[in-house]
């Protein structure tokens, strides 16, 4: 995956999505995808925003305090669903458990 781009832009096609009756949709940054680096929150506030479908977030997350900035996000009263986690407790940095306790 990620080898190349679509042409199209990323609010585009989740309102193709939301067209044929998705229920919700993952948005995975490729460029922070395993880095550990932080989540794009800026990007993630656009697509949520323009989203008419539930979000997931993906890409970046790092740290419990990453992890409370998407829970925080809020858009117009539009909120994230959730968040993918992967190399951060795949490393060890945080359990599962403190990580559902910082979306809550």
């Amino acid at each position: 995956g990620w080898t190349r781009g679509s042409g199209t832009a990323l609010t585009d096609a989740i309102g193709r999505f939301a067209d044929i009756g998705v229920a919700a949709l993952v948005v995975t940054d490729i460029g922070r995808d395993g880095t550990l680096v932080g989540p794009d929150l800026a990007g993630l506030a656009t697509v949520l925003a323009a989203s008419p479908v539930p979000l997931v977030a993906s890409g970046g997350v790092g740290t419990l305090d990453d992890l409370r900035a998407l829970a925080a996000l809020d858009e117009g009263g539009r909120r994230l669903e959730g968040a993918i986690v992967g190399k951060a407790l795949f490393e060890g940095r945080f359990t599962v458990a403190e990580a559902l306790a910082a979306m809550a």
